[in-house]
């Protein structure tokens, strides 16, 4: 269970046990509210040290309400009500992402549940969003953040609520606090020198061709043409919310695209199999390659050996790079990478592409001699 954080200006509370005269036992907790010493008496410190973190997170108020639907059995329209409820009106979404919303509901936001709908203000809000930035990063919050949000906008759409409580709250930044890392042709030379034999043509069209490895593992071998060199992109894997993903489209439009490829990353492949079968398979015991499997014999000891920290997604980032340092332009590099917005090229490799900024400083130099 994660520690409550307290918000600056927040009620703070306190359990103590005590021995009844019957030889039970009771646990009370106090606080301070308006002045006055409040206290609540409990019979498990489980359910004590619950109602003292909800008045930590949440205040008082929101507390008692928690306990009043838990103990007495109330019956109001909940947080957890308006989950299930939004839940179950969705429609066009892959399992995965269901899976993904029914583990918020159940872990991020199960304390939060038990309020009533109307109580969920924008104070609640931000100190569960304070909560979560004890273990998450600023992305991570914004995707459970954006969760809430809809099933409040959905409230509001139906009237049970005037407004959106999210509305009002702010996030943490977004910013990743890991920086892509883009491999020299000397740095990838060495990881590739210590992959071992049978993933070394994954490892290799990986950096050659910038996709993602969902979309390089869900190539069949049909979806490569030899003598144009274009590979077609239709599909990728997709989380499911259990241990075996599924066959689906790439993550976007833009995703389902054809690229060239270099001729010699072709001429390492086995194309002499039927077209329906995997482009890549398992070197080890056939059938689909899986990240983990992959992460942990191909890569793992590759990079540690080269003495890098960088993950297998590194070799997208390395293949934009060197793109963009040999001069092609950058909608050229989004296309190829399949991104929807040309923002998110620029955004994570608009640093490297300076060819085209040396291009737009020496067009205005030729203007002022």
């Amino acid at each position: 269970m994660r520690t409550a954080r307290v918000l600056v200006g927040a009620v703070k509370a306190s359990i103590h046990s005590r021995d009844n005269t019957d030889g039970s036992r009771s646990w009370r907790v106090r606080w301070r509210e308006h002045g006055k010493q409040k206290t609540a008496t409990f019979l498990s410190p489980e359910s004590a040290e619950r109602f003292r973190l909800n008045i930590e997170r949440y205040g008082p108020d929101q507390a008692k309400l928690i306990e009043g639907v838990g103990v007495a059995g109330e019956k109001q329209y909940t947080l957890r009500n308006a989950i299930d409820d939004h839940l179950a009106a969705l429609t066009g979404i892959e399992r995965g992402t269901i899976v993904t919303y029914e583990r918020y509901r159940d872990r991020d936001l199960a304390d939060m549940g038990a309020l009533p709908l109307e109580t969920v203000t924008d104070t609640v809000v931000a100190a569960w969003l304070a909560d979560l930035a004890e273990e998450f990063s600023g992305k991570t919050i914004a995707n459970k953040h954006g969760f809430l949000s809809a099933v409040m906008g959905r409230a509001v759409r139906e009237g049970r609520i005037p407004s959106n409580p999210c509305d009002r709250t702010r996030l943490p930044r977004k910013d990743s606090e890991r920086e892509p890392v883009f491999l020299t042709k000397t740095q990838f030379a060495t990881v590739l020198s210590s992959v071992p034999d049978g993933w070394k043509p994954l490892v290799r069209w990986l950096v050659g061709t910038g996709m993602r490895f969902g979309e390089a593992t869900a190539l069949r071998v049909g979806d490569v043409d030899p003598d144009s060199g274009l590979v077609r992109i239709r599909r990728a894997w997709k989380f499911t919310g259990t241990a075996e993903p599924k066959m689906s489209y790439p993550k976007s439009k833009a995703g389902r695209r054809d690229i060239n490829v270099p001729a010699t990353l072709i001429a390492e492949l086995d194309l002499d199999r039927p077209a329906d079968d995997l482009l890549f398979v398992d070197p080890d015991r056939g059938g689909r390659v899986t990240y983990p499997k992959f992460r942990h014999t191909a890569w793992k000891n590759a990079v540690k050996a080269a003495g890098l920290r960088a993950t297998p997604h590194d070799l997208r980032h390395t293949c934009a790079s060197w793109m963009l340092k040999a001069g092609v332009p950058i909608h050229v590099v989004q296309a190829h990478l399949g991104h929807e917005s040309i923002t998110t090229t620029i955004g994570v490799y608009g640093h490297v592409d300076r060819a085209s900024h040396e291009q737009a400083a020496a067009a205005v130099s030729a203007m002022l001699d």
